[in-house]
């Protein structure tokens, strides 16, 4: 496919391409594969809930999302990266179809502080785009230190996320989340890996993870572009 392929959808939308980043912007991104977006209707929810944690409520965007779909059957490609930007202020949702992305390895995390402190209180952090646009800088300083990506810890030195993706650490048949307090609410934990750990016989549990645990199992990164695959620390 071309390097990216864009439009936009809803009541502000121009076909032209929008150029706005600042402020909170609920986003998603979520693979196209076989020519169909997986999960698009819980990527959208994903959007939905974001807007109604800033008190908004776009009753356009049902509506764009069926324009959305038909965009995409006419320009998928069989393997692709949607990404969807909801830009409230604009009335309008920003589409781009993108290479989709492969986890390398091996995949190293730069252990560093998060760099909003400590997000565990502030429940716009649960929705992806509302809690700053941090991320490119903490993935250029980990690409700085040699790693793939950041492995960031709140102020107490427990793992809260990376960069990109959801954590865990595998140990003895469990695999062990942190709490969903201060991290992003991830699509692909909540549809892709019951079937994961299912498939390899973990079971699954929610608690603080200290970085120094982290030698006694396997870290695993997730998220709905690039599925489930293992970590490491830098």
């Amino acid at each position: 496919m071309s390097p990216a392929l864009r439009a936009e959808f809803g009541p502000g939308a121009t076909l032209s391409g929008v150029d706005v980043h600042a402020g909170a912007i609920p986003r998603t991104a979520l693979p196209v594969r076989h020519g169909s977006p997986l999960h698009l209707d819980a990527h959208m929810d994903r959007l939905q809930a974001g807007a109604g944690a800033l008190g908004r409520s776009p009753a356009w965007l049902d509506e764009a999302a069926g324009e959305l779909r038909r965009w995409l059957e006419r320009h998928a490609a069989p393997e692709a990266a949607l990404r969807l930007e909801l830009h409230l202020d604009l009335n309008l949702l920003d589409a781009r179809l993108e290479p989709l992305p492969q986890a390398t390895a091996p995949y190293r995390l730069a252990p560093m502080p998060h760099p909003m402190g400590d997000l565990r209180p502030d429940p716009l952090a649960l929705h992806k785009g509302l809690s700053g646009p941090w991320r490119p800088q903490v993935l250029s300083e980990a690409w700085r230190q040699g790693a793939e990506d950041a492995l960031l810890l709140w102020p107490d030195g427990t793992l809260a996320e990376s960069a990109i993706a959801t954590v865990a650490l595998e140990r003895e048949e469990f695999l062990t989340l942190p709490p969903i307090e201060g991290r992003v609410a991830s699509v692909a934990e909540r549809m892709d890996l019951p079937r994961w750990t299912e498939e390899r016989g973990w079971r699954v549990q929610h608690a603080p993870i200290a970085l120094e645990d982290c030698a006694q199992g396997q870290l695993w990164c997730l998220n709905a572009l690039r599925g489930l695959w293992p970590a490491t620390l830098l």
